[in-house]
């Protein structure tokens, strides 16, 4: 296993990706989240 070497631009490519990623992940969990929420409080309400 040689270690390739990668540019900086290129790595800063790969961190993007990943960080775009994650925060999809993390948006529709917390959207999922957020309606839950919200139909709990209106169904309080009534």
């Amino acid at each position: 296993m040689s270690k390739k070497y990668i540019s900086s631009e290129d790595y800063r490519r790969m961190l993007v990706r990943d960080g775009q990623r994650r925060f999809q992940e993390w948006h529709s969990a917390f959207l999922k989240y957020q309606k839950q929420f919200l139909a709990e409080i209106s169904r309080s309400r009534t």
